[in-house]
């Protein structure tokens, strides 16, 4: 458990300190509670664009970069679903200097439309390339529109399309930033060796003038309680007919038992080792899967793994005539699993 204290300042920031005395360096963090869920449907993208336009600078800042680096510091930013994250670390003596440009930032960025036309071409050729250009690299989405109907987890970060960035209105963006990006919004971490007080006080100076605005609230799409489906879906995907399978996070994807050795971890597809059995079910190789499922009604899939996969014998037996397509030499399957003990012939 890491020790921190709280405060909160008159404009609602959160401020949350953690002293480490065994560091030189402090770790500045400000998290924006705004993320994927938080967009319009026809608007998607919008929050993972706003991680791209926070580093365009201010009217005060013009290269937000610049800073950092002459204070010996890194800095970067993420975005998921729920929230966005920027951090700065920097030797503890300059901490003054992260939180003024996080403080800067925080309601004087400059969205200028150079600025926006910029990010968002970057934005639509990162879409491209990690999503359109990478091999299955749509599944997650392909999963997620499956998964999900009415909760807004059914788009990813990205978003659902790149037209809906590449649509987006100056307007419409500085909308978005004013409705998300203000104090009460917003929790700021600080973890250095230096006094908690002393932390509050360094808030206090840079963030407390800034006046809380926020506009009216959107709230968020029902949640679609809606069990998965434990038959096989039918998805269209590049005009081709393909069967969805999940069992136990293992997928399976083609016709007749074909198995895409693919999976989703941590929301990045990972390669996995897996043998496909007659009756519907995948004996998988080591590592992480998507784990149990909420609202299965499979039997099998209730069941712990061990208990589903046969024995190595029926494993081995289902997998004859398949060969080294599905599952390379220099691996065997046993309780289930696919180990890279020992060869086997398939």
């Amino acid at each position: 458990m890491i020790p921190y204290k709280r405060h909160t300042l008159s404009n609602g920031l959160t401020v949350a300190v953690n002293r480490d005395r065994q560091s030189k360096l402090a770790a500045v963090n400000i998290l924006y509670k705004v993320g994927a869920r938080n967009e319009d449907p026809a608007r998607t993208g919008f929050a993972h664009l706003f991680e791209h336009l926070m580093f365009r600078g201010t009217r005060d800042v013009p290269d937000f970069d610049l800073p950092v680096q002459m204070a010996c510091g890194d800095n970067n930013a993420f975005t998921n679903n729920d929230y966005t994250d920027f951090y700065i670390t920097l030797p503890k003596d300059n901490i003054e200097t992260a939180l003024w440009l996080e403080a800067d930032r925080m309601t004087g960025l400059d969205i200028s439309p150079e600025a926006l036309e910029t990010e968002k071409r970057v934005v639509i050729e990162e879409y491209k390339q990690r999503y359109l250009n990478q091999p299955y690299g749509d599944q997650g989405m392909l999963l997620r529109s499956l998964a999900y109907t009415l909760h807004p987890y059914r788009w990813a970060t990205i978003g659902l399309t790149p037209d809906h960035v590449a649509r987006a209105t100056i307007d419409e963006v500085r909308a978005f930033y004013r409705r998300w990006y203000h104090p009460s919004n917003a929790i700021l971490s600080v973890s250095a060796d230096i006094d908690e007080e002393r932390v509050f006080e360094l808030a206090e100076r840079y963030f407390a003038p800034i006046a809380d605005t926020p506009s009216a609230a959107g709230g968020l799409q029902k949640v679609a309680h809606l069990p998965f489906p434990a038959d096989l879906l039918r998805q269209r995907v590049e005009g081709a007919d393909q069967r969805f399978g999940v069992v136990d996070g293992a997928v399976v994807l083609g016709e007749e038992g074909a198995v895409v050795p693919l999976l989703l971890h941590g929301g990045q597809p990972q390669h996995r080792q897996m043998a496909h059995l007659p009756d519907g079910r995948a004996a998988e190789g080591p590592g992480h899967g998507l784990g149990r499922q909420p609202g299965r009604d499979a039997p099998e899939v209730e069941a712990r793994q061990h208990d589903v996969l046969p024995p190595p014998a029926a494993a081995a037996a289902a997998c004859a005539g398949k060969r080294e397509r599905l599952v390379p030499r220099q691996q065997r399957c046993r309780a289930g699993k696919i180990h890279p003990s020992a060869e086997v012939e398939l």
